[in-house]
Order: structure tokens, then sequence, then C-alpha cells
């Protein structure tokens, strides 16, 4: 499951792995979530990326459906 912002993926969850979720990097050193200039609803979406991850590592049954913001 990924969060998409504006065409570059920021977040992305992988459920098996050691490190769950990985954060990507611009240009392989700077965050890519510190590119992010966000609106209030980005950061509904982006709450609901971290609450799936949370829900699912909990056990519960959720989509694990991208999250993409336009």
């Amino acid at each position: 499951m990924k969060y998409i912002f504006r065409g570059h993926t920021i977040f992305e969850y992988i459920p098996n792995a050691d490190q769950k979720v990985i954060q990507y990097k611009i240009h392989g050193t700077i965050p890519a979530f510190n590119y992010c200039r966000m609106i209030d609803e980005d950061y509904k979406l982006l709450g609901e990326f971290f609450t799936t991850v949370y829900r699912h590592t909990q056990g519960e049954d959720v989509e694990l459906k991208d999250i993409v913001v336009d």
C-alpha cells in the first residue's frame, strides 16, 4: 500500500517486511515528505494511510489500497 502525493511515492507499507513503513527519498538523501506542500484534505488522507496501517498491524481485515493525492 502506498501514499502517493502528486505523482511521487512518499510512504509505502509492506506488511511482511522488518521495516513495515518505508519513506522514500528524493535525490537519494532528502525525505520525500519534506517536499510535500499540503492542504487540510491531504493531511486527512495521510492520517487515513497510517490508520489503515495500524489497523492492519492489529489484525483487522482492512483493504490495503494505495492512497493517491492529486
